[in-house]
């Protein structure tokens, strides 16, 4: 198991509870589980200079250290030469474990069909068979956004990298058409979460009104029960 030193974060009791922390990880002993895409890899690669530190860590199976989440960041950080990266390792077979889709939206509506086994993700990168841009849709038990702002003087620079072998043989239009299709997703799973939003919070509105109701019910139950005479015996 490579040295690893553990992150102070944000979210250090999430966690806690998942049994796992963010922690300083050997950049080379993760693997990549699908292709960069070349334009997004540049965007990423530009915030982290120009931001000076690293906003989350990326999340890796703590077994096969596969990443599932952060591909993007790494290769920029590899790029750039750094020799460390903060990681959450977490366990794929924990219980309720990561889950895997091909769509956002399956992260709520349970298509079986479409579903990928964790462990076609994990041999992949085992395997070094990276599968194309945005295959793959993790699903995690908590929240991936776990706030970290790691600087970037932390992490041991060294030579930078050609990473060009990670990234998707992908032209300029066909980049772009990729990074609308993401945004098409996440507007989909923003119209379905406000919808159903909606929908609770009417469901919510109704039944506290039948609940109003019911304790009107009772109150003036109780009055006319208290206006009763009392019967002599």
């Amino acid at each position: 198991m490579p040295k690893t030193k553990v992150v102070r974060n944000s979210h250090a009791a999430s966690s806690r509870q998942l049994n796992t922390a963010v922690v300083f990880f050997p950049l080379d002993s993760l693997k990549l589980h699908e292709k960069g895409l070349p334009k997004y890899f540049e965007a990423i690669r530009r915030e982290i200079l120009a931001d000076g530190f690293l906003k989350y860590p990326v999340i890796a199976d703590k077994n096969s250290h596969v990443i599932l989440d952060g591909a993007h960041r790494w290769l920029a950080l590899k790029s750039l030469g750094y020799q460390q990266i903060p990681a959450l390792l977490v366990d794929v077979n924990q219980k309720p474990g990561v889950r895997v889709g091909t769509r956002r939206i399956q992260r709520y509506n349970g298509n079986g069909n479409s579903r990928i086994p964790i462990q076609d993700v994990i041999s992949a990168g085992l395997k070094g068979q990276l599968m194309e841009p945005r295959t793959t849709r993790h699903f995690f038990p908590f929240s991936k956004f776990q706030l970290i702002n790691c600087p970037l003087s932390r992490l041991e620079q060294g030579r930078p990298k050609d990473v060009s072998h990670f990234l998707a043989n992908a032209s300029e239009e066909k980049s772009g058409a990729i990074l609308t299709d993401w945004l098409n997703e996440i507007s989909e799973e923003i119209s379905f979460l406000a919808q159903r939003k909606e929908e609770v919070e009417k469901e919510y509105s109704e039944l506290q009104l039948r609940v109003e109701s019911l304790k009107g019910s009772d109150c003036a139950s109780k009055r006319r029960n208290a206006r009763k005479p009392v019967s002599e015996h």
